[in-house]
């Protein structure tokens, strides 16, 4: 079934548009909405988007409006999402919906103002670990929690195809906020070169990426700043790099660009922080680095583990084929979110549903297992799983 979307973020930390994320880059959040909004144009449905936007224009099949534009939304699916600024959805108050369904889709910990001001369905998590602080802290049903997990866009990476590039075998990934493991990356960076000075740390995003003002880092041997940069671009780089860190204590949503680099193949080494764990399977498709991100000798282990896999190329092939499979495509997730709408409105209308749920039940709260096209969804406690296994 097609449906009019309208999915709505008062955020106003940056302007934006596709444009924007292609041409110049943006973080997660925004990230999340406007892609999501593409994808489900391309799969047939009506979408608008009411955001900062520069102006209304229609791009890609998605109309785009200012968000201070409209008093009344009429749509069948209405989606709420703000990941920056004052997390503040007071506003809502000032809009009359009319919807189906009403739909937050959170990207953080943080429980965002003006929450229980507006009638919420159902809430969307990236990750199994916000749906778990979602159920512990914000005092949500369990049965109105839908964990999602973020998708890359494929035809960036796929369009170059990884065997056509030259990986620099030294060359190590850092993309994102400082917040998130800049220090730890640079302290590897340096044990790393005292015995081969062909190890060089690329730095991608920055303060920028938050709608903060740009903080350069001081010039020193092997470390190269590149800032903001396209996404389009910068899945081209992605592919030209061997390893990729996140040795963070930063508790991580969802993790946008550790599943870029897997995508782009990339081996990647992350603390088990967050949503981490659910994304990466240690020694399979990246690896999951124990001790304290801030502490020597935690980086001194990944240093030591970078220089054992450069020995081991076979393992790493091994390492880079698994992860290059692992990331959904936005293509993928738009078929889940209109599966589990198909899903909502057959048991609403009390019509035999198109997507049966499992016969097998979920051991911690005893719900159904709804199969779609990214895997199960049990619908007693929103949780997510690949597979039964």
């Amino acid at each position: 079934m097609k449906y009019n979307i309208a999915i709505f973020c008062p955020d106003e930390h940056m302007l934006y548009d596709v444009q924007t994320l292609n041409q110049k880059g943006a973080g997660g959040g925004v990230t999340a909405r406007v892609r999501i909004a593409h994808a489900l144009a391309a799969e047939g449905h009506t979408v608008s988007l009411f955001v900062n936007c520069p102006g209304e224009n229609i791009i890609e099949g998605v109309h785009y409006q200012h968000w201070t534009k409209p008093k009344k939304i009429a749509a069948d699916i209405f989606i709420v999402s703000t990941s920056g600024g004052g997390m503040d959805l007071t506003c809502l108050k000032q809009v009359e919906v009319n919807a189906q369904l009403k739909i937050l889709f959170v990207h953080g910990i943080s429980q965002p103002k003006g929450l229980n001001d507006f009638p919420f369905d159902y809430i969307y998590a990236p990750s199994n670990f916000i749906q778990r602080t979602i159920l512990s802290q914000w005092g949500t049903n369990k049965r109105k929690v839908f964990v999602s997990h973020h998708g890359v866009e494929e035809n960036f990476f796929s369009r170059n195809g990884n065997n056509s590039l030259d990986r620099d075998p030294y060359a190590i990934l850092y993309a994102g906020h400082p917040s998130k493991g800049l220090d730890p990356a640079l302290s590897i960076l340096h044990i790393l070169r005292e015995k081969e000075e062909r190890f060089t740390l690329h730095i991608y995003g920055g303060t920028q990426l938050w709608g903060e003002e740009e903080k350069y880092f001081p010039d020193e041997p092997g470390v190269r700043y590149h800032g903001l940069v396209g996404q389009e671009e910068l899945a081209l780089k992605f592919q030209g790099c061997e390893f990729s860190l996140g040795l963070q204590s930063r508790a991580e949503p969802f993790g946008m660009v550790i599943a870029e680099s897997m995508r782009a193949g990339c081996i990647v080494l992350v603390s088990p922080v967050g949503a981490y764990p659910e994304i990466i399977r240690d020694g399979y498709d990246g690896f999951l680095v124990s001790g304290n991100p801030d502490e020597v000798k935690t980086h001194e282990f990944t240093a030591g583990l970078i220089e054992n896999l450069i020995n081991f190329p076979g393992y790493m092939q091994y390492i880079r084929k698994n992860a290059e499979s692992s990331p959904l495509s936005w293509e993928t997730v738009a078929r889940v979110w209109e599966g589990h709408w198909n899903w909502l409105f057959d048991n609403e209308r009390k019509r035999p549903a198109s997507y049966p749920q499992f016969s097998h039940i979920h051991s911690d709260c005893d719900g159904g297992w709804l199969p779609l096209a990214d895997g199960l969804h049990c619908m007693g406690c929103g949780c997510y799983k690949k597979s039964l296994v």
